[in-house]
């Protein structure tokens, strides 16, 4: 519906980075290396979903990316408007990011494998599934909302057109 929420769970990109190292694409200090790693290699699926289905529209882990999968969920028949500012980077990303100028916020928005969710619902609903998230300790973040028009949109200077959809086989 229009004006609903985008919420997604956990951070983004951190097994992207984590599949980098092991290609010895980034280079990083031995626990920043260890922390990526290990968020590639052992995903943590996130259990908030079936605690709030009563209070969302729509649900899907971000296995493609947060790009593709958001696509897939607005199935050509809404837009999203996306807060750049609110896509959540752990302190060990936003590090990266810092000191790799060639790895860019819009290089993790489609790396696929995060396992967080990405949720779509009524603002109503937005205290509930906040203090839910709260009790059961899982970071949520609410990055944008529905649109009328078609596709996803940022609120700044990124291109969607240079993010291209995550593929396993690549």
């Amino acid at each position: 519906n229009l004006n609903d929420d985008i919420w997604i769970t956990g951070n983004i990109g951190e097994s992207k980075i984590g599949l980098e190292i092991l290609k010895k694409n980034i280079s990083a200090d031995t626990n920043t290396k260890k922390y990526f790693i290990k968020k590639y290699l052992y995903p943590k699926p996130c259990n908030l979903g079936s605690l709030i289905t009563s209070h969302i529209n729509s649900m899907k882990d971000i296995s493609d990316g947060l790009i593709g999968d958001l696509t897939d969920m607005l199935n050509g028949k809404f837009g999203a408007l996306i807060n750049v500012t609110r896509i959540p980077l752990s302190v060990n990303t936003k590090k990266i990011i810092k000191i790799r100028n060639n790895l860019k916020i819009e290089n993790l928005l489609n790396a696929g494998d995060d396992y967080g969710l990405i949720i779509i619902s009524s603002q109503k609903n937005r205290n509930k599934i906040m203090r839910i998230a709260n009790k059961n300790n899982i970071k949520i973040s609410c990055i944008g909302k529905i649109i009328k028009e078609k596709g996803i949109h940022f609120d700044s200077h990124l291109d969607i057109e240079n993010i291209k959809k995550f593929d396993h086989f690549s």
